[in-house]
């Protein structure tokens, strides 16, 4: 005889329509213990489901691709296209869930995941457990502040699967990329070549190359620039400084390369970056510091 599925929590929420443009929010959460038969199969839903597998195993279906799911495991679906998640009808699944929304859930899910498939394993087991269990708690009171919260839940859930998706060496060891991090914001205005930064790691380049698209989901270079970038924004405002002063002291080998690459990725230049920051204060009111050596 095939055991029912049961529903041990099913909580619902309904947010104001506007919410998800500005915060996540959570829609959907609860617990199933799956019967033999349990399944689910739709063209595409509102939002992202996540499934944390307690105990048991099934399948999740997304587009074309398949992932097998044990105890441990979770997996993150993209509602946006066609999905599935059906139970192993041998070991039917007991499933933690929840469906989430927000300002382009997509874009944290691929920052995660990159382009691999959207399953880990998790490092801490007990935690994800409590989090549900206050997720759940916040559904059930339904409090004056609780799009906040369920903001600040799903903050912390992106954390719990960042730190899930690190490599195990990088969790239980010494940690090779926080020492390329330190040695590199310390030393700014230096050239840092790949071999430089892979000398830093302890590893070869290649394999440094593999540890920044792993961790961060981009190169050792596109992460340096930004670097340079953020710690030029910081002197802009905290110096009276020229902006090509700011550039040579921030590791760019001239203003023009600095100018270029500010506006593609911040998207202005850094003289209008930086009244716009100032605002009424105007440069030529700020109190006048020496740029630091920091070669």
């Amino acid at each position: 005889m095939d055991v029912e599925t049961v529903f041990v929590e099913n909580l619902h929420y309904v947010p104001d329509t506007a919410w998800p443009l500005a915060a996540f929010t959570v829609l959907r959460a609860g617990e199933v213990k799956a019967g033999a038969t349990y399944g689910v199969k739709r063209a595409n839903q509102v939002g992202q489901d996540v499934l944390f597998c307690l105990s048991g195993s099934g399948a999740v279906e997304l587009g074309r691709r398949r992932v097998e799911v044990q105890a441990g495991d979770v997996v993150w679906i993209a509602n946006e296209g066609p999905h599935a998640h059906i139970a192993d009808a041998r070991d039917p699944w007991t499933l933690l869930w929840f469906r989430f929304d927000g300002p382009n859930p997509a874009a944290v899910r691929t920052r995660l995941f990159g382009e691999g498939l959207p399953r880990v394993a998790a490092c801490d087991r007990a935690g994800l457990v409590a989090w549900f269990e206050r997720l759940f708690l916040a559904l059930r009171r339904r409090d004056r502040n609780l799009d906040f919260h369920l903001n600040e839940l799903v903050g912390e859930f992106f954390l719990l699967m960042a730190r899930s998706l690190a490599a195990p060496a990088l969790r239980d060891a010494p940690d090779p990329l926080s020492a390329v991090v330190a040695a590199v914001r310390a030393d700014i205005r230096r050239s840092w070549s790949a071999t430089e930064i892979a000398g830093l790691s302890g590893l070869s380049p290649s394999q440094t190359r593999r540890l920044f698209q792993k961790n961060l989901r981009e190169s050792p270079r596109r992460w340096l620039i930004r670097e340079r970038l953020i710690a030029a924004q910081s002197l802009m405002i905290r110096e009276d400084a020229p902006i090509a002063s700011i550039a040579e002291a921030c590791g760019f080998c001239d203003v023009y390369h600095f100018g270029r690459e500010f506006k593609r990725v911040v998207g202005a230049s850094p003289a209008a970056w930086r009244r716009a920051e100032l605002g009424a204060r105007g440069i030529s009111r700020m109190p006048t510091y020496r740029v630091a050596d920091r070669g």
